[in-house]
């Protein structure tokens, strides 16, 4: 490919991989879980809601086989990406079906459930055209540039609806606000969608891969372990501390639709200002400098939620949220970049599908751990807190005895 054409497909590549990904975080586990406490819906099904996405990786496992038979065309692909894109929006729809709680925590499940697997069935395609077409020396760069407008976008769409919320709130009609977020999300679920229609598609071969070979590959490869258990433990470490934060907030500390958008603001500000920063650290493909650095910026966030008492706790929400973002950007650097780096050439699909299906494994885990040991209520979500910081604990240690493990270009 030309230079100019390579630099005029990256620039596509970045802003629908901007829209994407920050679509992603305007309907998923802030607004979408201050709207499913405004339908009602208990604590536990909200839980599930905040760790839905990561149990349908799951399904990745036979995303890779499906796609080596029926083609990455464009319009299989983008017929995928569309049914995604409108069942996040079909959400608005519930409160003037039913008023029953139970009718609704089912119609809340049958779209955030097509939205999850649609989404988990495109997520590897667009990864993979993505990684076709950028150079391998451009990856940092583009990791860290996408991070910066995406986290910038939902900044300030978080700001913007904090205030809308807040002012429909007060006067009475809650409902209204909601539906004006269901617009903005409808509105770049279009700009996204058009604009990957006429986005160039890297010519992939389509090898026949079976469910089998896409398990047995990684599985078996001795090198690809260590991935696998970074990606597993971190993935219940930030699972079962994240998956009653928001409830936490909007249930039990009461706060405002204004403070809770602002928090939302500074986790992404975070996650955008330190993005060149962990770039850098993951340069030499070390990721003992990322990985470290990142499990203690967890503990500190999830002590402080732990230890200190609501009535405390509530004025330093804007510190704990700032080092989540800090360590989300950590673990983003190397969940875009080493999974695929690390996984062998020919079979770069299966391994990286294979990854996420070990992660849909471990936050399906998450759930059952909440409904079988814990009621109901703030303790308890203080008790989700003290695991997490417990299993971060021992990921700190598991990445300092592997240090030398964990080096090298992945």
């Amino acid at each position: 490919m030309k230079n100019n054409v390579y630099k005029k497909e990256y620039k596509k590549y970045l802003i629908s991989s901007v829209l994407d990904t920050a679509n992603n975080k305007i309907a998923s586990n802030s607004f979408i879980t201050a709207f499913a406490v405004y339908l009602g819906l208990s604590n536990f099904a909200i839980g599930i809601y905040a760790v839905l996405d990561t149990m349908t990786n799951i399904i990745q496992i036979f995303a890779a086989p499906l796609f080596s038979r029926i083609g990455q065309s464009k319009f299989v692909v983008l017929t995928n990406y569309t049914l995604y894109r409108l069942s996040s929006i079909c959400f608005a729809f519930i409160p003037f079906i039913s008023e029953d709680i139970s009718i609704r925590t089912t119609l809340f499940f049958i779209f955030a459930a097509i939205y999850a697997i649609t989404g988990e069935l495109g997520y590897i395609t667009f990864v993979n055209w993505r990684m076709t077409l950028i150079k391998k020396e451009d990856r940092t760069k583009f990791a860290s540039t996408r991070n910066i407008y995406k986290n910038t976008l939902v900044m300030v769409f978080s700001l913007i609806m904090g205030v809308v919320l807040d002012k429909f709130t007060a006067s009475g009609y809650e409902l209204y606000g909601f539906m004006i977020l269901f617009i903005i999300v409808f509105v770049i679920a279009f700009i996204d969608i058009f604009i990957r229609i006429n986005t160039y598609k890297p010519l992939i071969e389509d090898k026949k891969i079976s469910v089998k070979e896409t398990v047995v590959k990684p599985a078996t490869d001795k090198d690809f372990r260590k991935i696998l258990l970074v990606g597993g433990i971190n993935r219940f470490a930030n699972g079962i501390g994240m998956m009653y934060l928001n409830v936490f907030l909007l249930r039990y500390l009461n706060i405002d639709y204004l403070y809770y958008s602002i928090l939302n603001m500074l986790i992404h500000f975070s996650d955008a200002l330190f993005s060149k920063y962990w770039a850098k650290k993951s340069a030499n493909r070390n990721w003992v400098n990322v990985l470290s650095p990142m499990c203690l910026i967890y503990i500190i966030a999830f002590s402080l939620l732990f230890i200190l008492d609501n009535s405390i706790i509530i004025y330093l929400l804007p510190i704990v949220y700032i080092l989540i973002g800090f360590g989300n950007s950590a673990y983003e650097m190397f969940d875009h970049i080493a999974i695929y780096e690390h996984s062998k050439e020919e079979y770069k699909t299966s391994y990286v599908t294979f990854e996420r299906f070990i992660e849909g494994i471990v936050t399906t885990i998450l759930p059952i751990i909440s409904y079988t040991i814990f009621p109901e209520g703030s303790n308890t979500i203080k008790i989700t807190f003290l695991i997490s910081i417990i299993a971060y604990l021992v990921f700190y240690i598991y990445v300092k005895i592997r240090k030398n493990y964990l080096r090298g270009n992945m």
